[in-house]
Order: structure tokens, then C-alpha cells, then sequence
């Protein structure tokens, strides 16, 4: 009678499959951190532009809105007289003119990296008419890597420190390096039709790396300046 004999793996086959089974499941789990890091990625990067995006829709509805007086149709049918403080001009050179006969006016603030960083201007938040009230004053600035939103600042204001500012961005996700008004106006006969040119440039940390982003946008001020 023989007996079968059995044989199992050897010492050095079982070696062998044990390092391609380390292997192996080294690469799944590579690939698999390589996915997540790039994923954590995409939605860093996206985040940032939908912030930018963002700030960017905000500052254009709030701007288009410089000029607005809500008692224009009665101004218009001649029930409501006196010149529209919210966006006259008295004469067709706007040198000599005070703040508060403008609808918008770009600044620079020290607070902020480059050049014309600020915009001020006003709108008939209430709809009274009139002139520019304390709180009809609004602004955008840049300042310390923020783009802050200014509110109750004085019509007498040649610069954005005044007033009352709020940040609008978080600068422990994403840091504004630039922030950029630039007037562009187009003046046929007896008034002006402005333009606001704004560019803004966002940066976020991505891993070892720095993610930027850049948009801009022409927003046309809706209410037309008229000069006499």
C-alpha cells in the first residue's frame, strides 16, 4: 500500500507571492491616495473660482446700481425738481466737482496691493429721492488680502478709510492679490454713459502648490449722468 503524498508551497514560493501581494497592494493603494489628493485638489481649485465668482456678482448687481434716485419718474415728469445728487454732473469736466455729485468714484487704499484697489458709490437705497443720505454710501476695497464691502461711509470721502467695512472673503482659504477698478466713460451730447472695468485675482494653497485665478467683468452703470 503506497500513501499519496501531498505537496504544499514551498518556503521560497511563498515568499515570491508574498511580495507580489505587497505589491500589488501597493499600487491599488497608491493609485487610490493618488485619486483622493488630486480630488482634494479639483475642489480646492474649484472652490476658489466659485468664490471669485462670486465676490465678482456681488460687486457688479451692488455697482450697476450707482446713480439710481427712486423718485426719477416723478423728476422726469417735472413733479420733483433739483438736479439728481446721485449722479449729476454740473459741468461736462468733472474737475472741481464734489464727491457727492458723482455716482462712482475709483480711489487707492494703503490697505491694499497696487493701484486703484477701492471704488465708492452711491444709490438711493430707500427710494426717497432727495440727496445722498449717511447710509447711501457704499464701497469695495481691497485691503490686507480681503476684499471688504463698505457701507454709512461720508459723501465728503476722498479715500476708503472711512465708513464702515465688512470682509467678504476668507483669507485662510483664499488671499486676494489683486483688486482692480478702472473708469471708462463714454460722454455724448449733454451725458455720460460709465463703464467700470474690475479685475480680480485670487490664490489658494493646493497641496505643495499655489493655485491662481484671474477674472474680470465690464459693468455698465445703468443710470445715465446727465450734465447741464
Amino acid at each position: 500500500m503506497y500513501l499519496n503524498k501531498h505537496k504544499g508551497f514551498s518556503l521560497v514560493e511563498l515568499m515570491i507571492s508574498l511580495v507580489l501581494g505587497t505589491l500589488v497592494i501597493a499600487m491599488i493603494s497608491s493609485l487610490y491616495v493618488s485619486g483622493v489628493v488630486n480630488n482634494v485638489k479639483s475642489i480646492k481649485y474649484s472652490r476658489m473660482k466659485t468664490d471669485l465668482q462670486a465676490v465678482m456678482h456681488l460687486m457688479e448687481s451692488d455697482i450697476r446700481r450707482a446713480g439710481y434716485r427712486g423718485d426719477t419718474i416723478s423728476y422726469a415728469l417735472g413733479t420733483v425738481s433739483g438736479a439728481n445728487r446721485f449722479m449729476w454732473l454740473d459741468t461736462v469736466s468733472a474737475a472741481g466737482v464734489s464727491f457727492a455729485e458723482r455716482s462712482a468714484k475709483v480711489f487707492t487704499h494703503a490697505g491694499g496691493t497696487g493701484t486703484n484697489n477701492c471704488i465708492i458709490f452711491m444709490y438711493d437705497r430707500n427710494k426717497s429721492g432727495g440727496d445722498p443720505e449717511a447710509d447711501e454710501v457704499f464701497g469695495f476695497r481691497l485691503n490686507a488680502q480681503k476684499v471688504e464691502i463698505g457701507s454709512s461711509i461720508p459723501k465728503a470721502s476722498t479715500n476708503c478709510s472711512r465708513g464702515t467695512w465688512e470682509a467678504i472673503t476668507d483669507k485662510n482659504f483664499i488671499t486676494i492679490e489683486k483688486l482692480e477698478f478702472a473708469e471708462k466713460v463714454v460722454a455724448p451730447d449733454k451725458s455720460r454713459v460709465r463703464f467700470v472695468e474690475v479685475t480680480l485675482k485670487g490664490a489658494t494653497s493646493i497641496a505643495q502648490a499655489t493655485a491662481n485665478e484671474e477674472i474680470s467683468s465690464l459693468i455698465q452703470i445703468r443710470n445715465m449722468e446727465m450734465l447741464r
